[in-house]
């Protein structure tokens, strides 16, 4: 798979990922209201939450599209 290939997956894992994300963030905010936090520390838990998901698995699916085995 050449560069524009591997760009165009990541963008479509990014995509996916972050509906997934707006789909459930309403159940999400309320659990982590509930103990205690901000709405503005929920957003931050679950953006980074995601945000560190998509980078591991672009470099997952990079390094074993990249694997000369």
């Amino acid at each position: 798979m050449g560069r524009k290939g591997a760009l165009f997956a990541f963008w479509i894992l990014g995509y996916f990922f972050g509906a997934v994300a707006w789909m459930v963030k309403g159940p999400l905010f309320s659990a982590i209201e509930s103990i205690g936090l901000s709405s503005d520390l929920a957003g931050g838990l679950l953006a980074g939450l995601f945000g560190s998901s998509v980078m591991v698995l672009s470099l997952l699916f990079w390094s074993y599209l990249s694997s000369s085995s």
